[in-house]
């Protein structure tokens, strides 16, 4: 058992101090695409890579050229029944931060994005940083 301890205690030491693998957001995985089926959590949220936006349901279609289509409230007013509209925007990725700017229906909002996990076709999203701009 003693002999056990430090060894137990090096092994973990070692794989503390491996590089994390970081994700290259420019391959093409992410963020390019359709992604909808928002899960908002704590800290941030979960998406689902889509083919399309279904009408009335939120989510992102990033594009290569730095374009951003984000489909939200179309208004004010989150009673239902709720209709969505196709806002502007647009995006780019500076480390591995991906800044996010784009028109909602009282104004513009920046957001900067950190990708905690990325497996299959969803992806966890940190939220960093937040501004509001109204009109």
């Amino acid at each position: 058992m003693k002999k056990s301890l430090p060894l137990l205690a090096i092994c973990f030491l070692l794989f503390s101090c491996m590089e994390q693998e970081t994700l290259i957001l420019e391959t093409g995985e992410f963020p390019l695409g359709t992604w909808t089926n928002l899960q908002y959590e704590e800290t941030g949220f979960t998406m689902d890579r889509s083919n399309r936006l279904e009408e009335n349901t939120y989510g992102f279609v990033f594009s290569e050229n730095g374009k951003l289509i984000h489909r939200a409230n179309s208004s004010f007013c989150g009673t239902p029944p709720i209709l969505t509209a196709d806002f502007v925007g647009k995006w780019n990725v500076k480390g591995d931060v991906i800044e996010v700017e784009v028109n909602f229906w009282g104004g513009k909002y920046r957001q900067e994005w950190k990708v905690n996990q990325l497996s299959g076709n969803t992806v966890k999203v940190e939220l960093l940083k937040q501004e509001y701009f109204n009109d």
